[in-house]
Order: structure tokens, then sequence, then C-alpha cells
């Protein structure tokens, strides 16, 4: 398995939608430029920022897998 790291390259929250969009890159050996996937994530403005994070690069993946 490679070892891949993760950016999130920016984050807005829409309060309209209540919900989070952001893009999170993936960067990975033998890529040479990151892979960047748009997802959209809704949570509550308070949501921590560990829970967010997390939520959103578990969010990316997904995108990535289906």
């Amino acid at each position: 398995m490679a070892i891949t790291a993760t950016r999130i390259a920016f984050v807005i929250y829409d309060a309209a939608r209540r919900h989070f969009e952001a893009a999170v890159d993936f960067f990975t050996p033998g890529i040479p430029i990151p892979l960047r996937v748009g997802v959209t994530l809704p949570a509550a403005e308070s949501i921590s920022h560990q829970h967010l994070v997390r939520g959103l690069v578990r969010a990316a993946e997904h995108q990535i897998t289906r």
C-alpha cells in the first residue's frame, strides 16, 4: 500500500444549506500532481475541527472509490 498524504485545500461553510464544501488533495508517489476531490459534508457550523477534518477526508475517499 502506498503512503498517501492529504491536504484540505479550502473549506467553505454554506449557512443557508447547512453544509461544508471543500477540496481535498491526495498526494501519492507516482502521481506528478495531487488528486483534488471536491466534497460536500452536511454538518452544523459548530462541529469540532477534528470531526470536520475526519469527515471531509472520509467523504473524499468515498468519492474516489465509488
